[in-house]
């Protein structure tokens, strides 16, 4: 793959006027006179808010260009910046496969809108994990060079890392600690130390270690990984360390010791599985308040059981949450949120799970809300396929009455009266398997 250089500065609408205002001399005061506030203009100038055409047509009259000049491309990055949200929203799904051909074409076709860094990088990390290790050697080398020219530590740590993980799964043990041991020591140009990063460095050092047979040198890196973490609220990075001593001490015959790390790492898991209870019962109150109309509430409620299902690396739960918050998104009138929360949610969730039917009849609600009945139909469809194969009888009868609510809508009575005829045939067919005869 051709790999292009589009280090450009981020092309946007507000920059394009801003740049056109100070051409002309004028202040954002002149250049908002009659228009609006200063501060609108100030709002627009960074990207923070989207003028109506009337307002860009007034301020292409005031910098004296043409309309056209000032939306030259602008939809088109926007698609771009769309394009490369949904690839990021993959690959933090851990989707790779499914996000390498989106990147790849936005690779082939630079926009200013996306950083090029951001680019490889993400495409780097997607080849290492789909096992395309020479593709992701090549393009995280390349970003290695633009991280250099542009002096950013992180992204250095980030690609050292990456390159070390790629010669671990060559069995290069003794190049992967190197590109390790390198990005511990360029985690000490940043700003300020992020204390999980280092401590997962550790870990991994400690890993390359203990695969070259260096046995106290490993257990050395695990204690520092240990030190590390212990100012981070990862439980499950804690434990895995206290795991990987009780390992080596036991290596080294020290069973006193590999004995107290492995109490130190039972402890932790259990403390992680009381961490996930904890979680669960406040996705559970968070649904209970959206039902009682606390929308906004449960909302947020929902977001930080999100981020706390993926700190404990519970995929998913967090699946589950990203579908109750996409319910509630829906009621609140967010259908472009409510569709994102959708695809994390179909990403991480088992193909069979009850809640990837679910996933379908939020995408039928959205679909019903943009005024797309065909296509809510289809949804709902699938939803009640995916209720009914599971068993969940209530939720796939309240589907196939907002079916035949639907074709009702339409005038279809044929079809609603045979979607209703379909529920009172399999309801009563579930109630007489229980032994309940009506």
């Amino acid at each position: 793959m051709k790999i292009h250089d589009s280090s450009t500065q981020p092309f946007s609408l507000g920059r394009r006027i801003r740049e056109l205002r100070l051409r002309k001399g004028l202040t954002q005061i002149d250049l908002a006179a009659g228009l609006c506030t200063p501060s609108m203009i100030s709002q627009v100038e960074s990207d923070r808010a989207r003028p109506s055409y009337k307002m860009l047509y007034s301020i292409s009259e005031r910098l004296d260009v043409p309309l056209e000049r000032l939306l030259v491309d602008v939809e088109l990055n926007l698609e771009v910046v769309s394009a490369y949200k949904m690839a990021r929203a993959m690959v933090l799904a851990k989707e790779y496969r499914a996000a390498i051909p989106l990147l790849e074409d936005l690779i082939q076709t630079p926009r200013a809108a996306v950083s090029s860094v951001d680019l490889y990088l993400d495409l780097g990390q997607c080849y290492l994990h789909t096992g395309q290790l020479t593709e992701a050697e090549q393009m995280l080398k390349h970003v290695r060079e633009l991280a250099i020219m542009r002096n950013d530590a992180l992204v250095n740590v980030q690609v050292l890392r990456s390159l070390g993980e790629i010669e671990f799964q060559r069995k290069n043990y003794t190049l992967a600690l190197y590109q390790w041991q390198g990005a511990l020591e360029e985690s000490a140009a940043l700003e300020r130390e992020d204390p999980l990063l280092t401590g997962q460095l550790y870990v991994q050092i400690g890993s390359a270690y203990t695969q070259l047979g260096r046995v106290e040198e490993a257990l050395g890196a695990y204690l520092q990984a240990v030190e590390r973490l212990q100012g981070t609220e990862s439980v499950q990075e804690i434990s895995g360390a206290y795991l990987a001593l009780a390992d080596g001490y036991r290596k080294v015959d020290d069973f006193e010791k590999s004995s107290s790390y492995a109490e130190l790492a039972i402890g932790g898991y259990a403390a992680l599985e009381n961490l996930r209870m904890t979680a669960t019962l406040r996705r559970m109150h968070a649904v209970a308040r959206g039902q009682a109309g606390l929308v906004d509430e449960a909302m947020a409620d929902l977001v930080a059981c999100v981020e706390e299902f993926r700190r404990l690396g519970d995929g998913v739960e967090e699946g589950v949450a990203w579908v109750e918050l996409a319910r509630l998104q829906v009621v609140a009138g967010d259908a472009g949120a409510a569709e994102e929360a959708c695809r994390r949610a179909r990403a991480l969730l088992p193909e069979l799970h009850v809640y990837q039917a679910w996933v379908q009849e939020v995408r039928g609600r959205i679909a019903l809300a943009a005024g797309d009945r065909p296509e809510a139909l289809r949804r709902f469809a699938l939803a009640a396929d995916g209720f009914r194969q599971r068993e969940a009888v209530k939720e796939w009868v309240e589907t196939m009455q907002a079916m035949a609510g639907l074709y009702e809508a339409e005038g279809d009575m044929t079809r609603a009266v045979q979607v209703l005829r379909e529920v009172t045939r399999y309801t009563g067919q579930v109630l007489a398997e229980r032994g309940i005869v009506l």
